[in-house]
């Protein structure tokens, strides 16, 4: 597999980019590397007295802590509201989203990407207490 595109990001890429990160979140851990730069990073905006996440590096590390949250809590399930928003010239991607719980309780959040040579190098996520009704 080689990576979702070349060195210019498309409206294209950053969808599928998108879909491949929200995939990850929900348990696909199949080939990271192909979408996730060597040198990923993620921030968390939530609790920023507990930044133990900003160590988090590369396809492993994210990988990795995704499986332990998905363990410590069971049965979540990602989806991407609307359509993400591509902007070409910046190499960014940012879409929101929400989880459900197998309760039916959801949370939303947005995410920002920073794409370097076809893969997220940089993730900044913010996630809510509540999504809001339409």
């Amino acid at each position: 597999m080689t990576p979702l595109t070349t060195e210019t990001l498309t409206a294209e890429t950053g969808l599928a980019l998108f879909e491949r990160w929200t995939a990850l979140w929900n348990g696909d851990f199949t080939d990271p590397e192909h979408f996730l730069a060597p040198d990923f990073r993620i921030r968390f905006g939530n609790d920023p007295e507990n930044a133990a996440t900003d160590a988090v590096r590369g396809p492993a590390g994210i990988v990795g802590l995704i499986s332990a949250f998905r363990t410590e809590k069971p049965g979540l399930r990602y989806a991407v509201e609307g359509t993400p928003l591509v902007d070409t010239g910046l190499g960014r991607v940012a879409s929101c989203w929400y989880v459900t719980r197998p309760d039916g309780a959801q949370r939303s959040g947005i995410d920002l990407f920073e794409v370097v040579r076809g893969r997220i190098a940089t993730v900044w996520s913010v996630t809510g207490l509540r999504r809001f009704a339409d």
